[in-house]
């Protein structure tokens, strides 16, 4: 994920004058993960191989990333980024599934935390390397790739060669029996989701959040880049008195420092997700979010400090809250007998919430294709970028909404105690 937030799309941005293809393709990959992650959970639960199946799917994930060093047309480019990210997206499944095997009953949720932070600290690493490789060896974006993806699998080799599969399984050889299975129980669930007033908004809330999170994800190095590359490039481009000579450079800084504070910001929504109402800090999340891309909209291209402080510091608690406190509401206002399958289908709708991302791709090309004429390209440049995240404010406003329609009252206050939260 760091590698394509930091590394890929800067380059892409770069070196191709429209986003509208990467957006496309990340919304289809993303599409057809969400809709294999039954069948994936199948196989995993089915077969007992889920050590197997993740090996594969790593490798071939590692496989695409090196594809991005020597095929950096943008058809390449594009083709390794669908299967590098089909690849990555299903392989989170059966990684989820050894939690069990590594972890005792009463430790899984601080061993699934560690692993949430070891992946923040993972894409910090990632940053660090490219900002070195690309600073003091000069290396070009070929080489940083073939070295991430080197680092990937040196990282991943671990896992993948002494980890093993202890749940207690009866194991059955994988057919189309078991897809039909768990796609007759998905269709159930989402029958019943009309009777439930209270999911339906938060499910529906809770995907607009998402969808925004994912896309500012993605395009955050990118939308950092330009947004700051006419200071830059005029020389005028400083952070704490510290003069940057180039945009990307910032981005990665930028991207240090996110990441470094969703990792604490992690463990502080977590603590107050137990302290106060899950709802609540979901919301607070929300806000915290929309202040972020407001304070990127105004202070972007024009102060460093400030651009840090709106959507470094708000943007990440945001993005730290969403992900910790959603989890926790759904295990409160799901059906108790259906919770399983209340994760499944959760889990499906973080897989699709891609809409953001083709929508602020053609927002921004065609913003940008029209001010060209008009304007110098840096200009243009900057302007299609706020434009791409004043639509992103819109749904994000339309999924606080959503959420302020669930009230506190309606949901159970259950005891949370003995529940297995399931992973997703």
């Amino acid at each position: 994920a760091g590698a394509i937030t930091y590394v890929l799309m800067p380059y892409f941005t770069d070196t191709f004058t429209y986003l509208t293809s990467i957006g496309v393709t990340q919304t289809l990959t993303m599409v057809a993960s969400g809709l294999a992650v039954p069948v994936m959970a199948s196989i995993c639960d089915r077969t007992g191989q889920t050590r197997l199946f993740l090996t594969v799917f790593t490798l071939l994930c590692i496989a695409s990333m090196y594809g991005w060093s020597v095929w950096t047309t943008e058809v390449g480019l594009l083709a390794c980024l669908a299967v590098g990210n089909f690849a990555y997206q299903n392989s989170l499944v059966f990684y989820n599934s050894l939690l069990p095997s590594v972890a005792p009953h009463k430790r899984t949720g601080l061993i699934s935390g560690l692993g949430v932070g070891l992946g923040y600290f993972g894409t910090i690493v990632t940053i660090l390397v490219a900002l070195l490789l690309s600073k003091q060896f000069n290396m070009g974006f070929p080489a940083i790739c073939a070295v991430c993806a080197t680092i990937f699998l040196i990282t991943a080799l671990p896992c993948l060669v002494l980890v093993k599969e202890k749940r207690h399984i009866d194991r059955k050889p994988f057919s189309f029996d078991v897809v039909q299975e768990r796609a007759a129980a998905l269709w159930e669930t989402i029958r019943a989701m009309p009777s439930h007033r209270t999911v339906l908004f938060f499910f529906f809330g809770n995907f607009f959040l998402v969808d925004v999170l994912n896309t500012a994800i993605l395009y955050f190095a990118a939308f950092t880049q330009d947004i700051f590359k006419a200071q830059a490039d005029d020389g005028n481009l400083y952070f704490f008195g510290y003069q940057i000579e180039q945009s990307s450079t910032f981005a990665m800084i930028m991207g240090l420092a996110l990441c470094s504070l969703a990792l604490v910001f992690g463990s502080l929504s977590g603590w107050m997700s137990d302290r106060f109402h899950p709802l609540r800090v979901l919301r607070g999340s929300g806000w915290c979010l929309l202040v972020g891309l407001i304070g990127a909209m105004f202070t972007g291209g024009r102060s460093t400090e400030l651009y840090l402080l709106t959507l470094g510091v708000a943007g990440s608690f945001g993005l730290a809250g969403i992900w910790t406190s959603g989890r926790k509401v759904l295990l409160l206002v799901a059906p108790p007998e259906d919770i399983g399958q209340y994760f499944g289908l959760y889990g499906i709708t973080l897989k699709l919430s891609v809409i953001g991302s083709t929508t602020f791709a053609v927002i921004s090309d065609v913003v940008y294709a029209w001010q060209k004429t008009k304007v110098a390209e840096d200009v243009a440049l900057a302007t299609s970028q706020r434009a791409a995240i004043g639509c992103q404010l819109l749904q994000l406003l339309l999924g606080l909404g959503l959420l302020y329609v669930v009230s506190i009252a309606d949901i159970p206050d259950r005891d949370l105690e003995d529940v297995d939260i399931p992973e997703v």
